[in-house]
């Protein structure tokens, strides 16, 4: 595996990067269970026949302004130290690619990712598990940090949900080397 750390400074330059590879938020769609975008659109997409325009809007703003308080939050609680990621990796090989929100130490575990979603609490009561052993994601952010971990190379990821602004569930994905493959 050849993975390249790409560092990207305006949001056209990134969204560049990743129209070369099948992308963590992507990879979904090649199993039918994207939300966003079926197997055939992302072929279509990456061929170069359509072109999605990618819109932001007040949710996905609204996300990334609160990423960093949701990260020193669930840092501190957990006495992690986290630090942003700003870089795009691409397994060239591959053609796999990956963008992270943050890169944490934790004494025990090492180095690891935290993937952070700040979700309404009707979605999340409607689209997760929250169950005595932790959350479980929707199936497509399962396979985004699976697909993070193996990019990047880290053997676990802490899935943050910050549900209804206030309420922050953490649980640990350990990488699964059989999933990467």
């Amino acid at each position: 595996m050849t993975v390249t750390r790409i560092p990207f400074t305006t949001e056209e330059a990134w969204l560049a990067e990743r129209a070369k590879d099948i992308t963590s938020t992507e990879i979904a769609a090649l199993y039918g269970l994207s939300p966003y975008c079926t197997a055939f659109e992302l072929w279509h997409q990456k061929q170069g026949l359509y072109v999605e325009d990618f819109e932001s809007n007040d949710r996905i703003k609204w996300g990334t302004r609160l990423q960093d308080a949701i990260a020193a939050g669930v840092a501190e609680d957990m006495e992690w130290h986290a630090k942003r990621l700003d870089d795009y990796m691409r397994d060239e090989d591959a053609r796999l690619g990956a963008s992270f929100d943050f890169e944490v130490v934790c004494q025990e575990r090492g180095r690891g990712l935290m993937e952070i979603k700040n979700v309404d609490r009707s979605a999340f009561y409607d689209k997760w598990l929250d169950l005595p052993s932790g959350i479980e994601g929707p199936q497509h952010i399962e396979l985004q940090v699976q697909q993070q971990m193996e990019v990047g190379d880290y053997d676990w990821c802490a899935l943050v949900a910050l549900v209804g602004g206030n309420d922050a569930k953490v649980t640990i994905r350990e990488r699964d080397r059989e999933i990467g493959q």
